[in-house]
């Protein structure tokens, strides 16, 4: 079993780059008012919060919600009241915008890499599947997300985010 993956898109760019409108049209994911975001395990920057192992039981209870938007303009996103916040500690994109520039994620690197953390591996793999540079995400990024994987507790993220970044 595995959470129902959502997102809510802001419209802040060009709707033919969206990552998570290309995966619904495969349908992957689920477009949801961002309203509904306050009911879900949600990913934000802002967040006191990193995404844990343990958190897998609540994306499976509450599903899994990205918040499509613009690095350019996310600060937007900053005061959304949400009921299960988390941030995911540092990666490297492949994505062709923002290539090698530490936590400038793509949504769906993001999103892959939630899943990743959280011991979804197959499901991360196959949301990567649908863009050609996809597969290098987890290939470049392995080794952090492993150890990621391993983190038990808050304070163990920074620890293993320090091996690598």
């Amino acid at each position: 079993m595995y959470p129902k993956l959502l997102y809510a898109y802001l419209e802040q760019d060009d709707p033919r780059k969206s990552t998570m409108k290309k995966l619904e049209r495969f349908g992957m994911v689920t477009r949801v008012p961002v309203t509904k975001a306050s009911r879900t395990l949600s990913l934000t920057p802002y967040s006191d919060l990193y995404l844990l192992p343990s958190d897998r039981e609540l994306a499976i209870k509450t599903g899994l919600l990205l918040i499509d938007g613009s690095w350019n303009r996310i600060t937007s996103i900053e005061n959304l009241r949400l009921r299960y916040p988390r941030k995911l500690p540092l990666l490297l994109p492949v994505n062709p915008v923002n290539f090698g520039k530490p936590g400038k994620l793509s949504s769906v690197e993001a999103m892959a890499a939630a899943l990743h953390i959280m011991g979804f591996r197959e499901e991360a793999e196959a949301v990567l599947s649908k863009f050609n540079w996809g597969e290098n995400f987890i290939k470049m990024n392995i080794q952090p997300l492993e150890e990621y994987l391993k983190c038990r507790a808050q304070e163990d993220v920074p620890v293993a985010e320090g091996l690598f970044f």
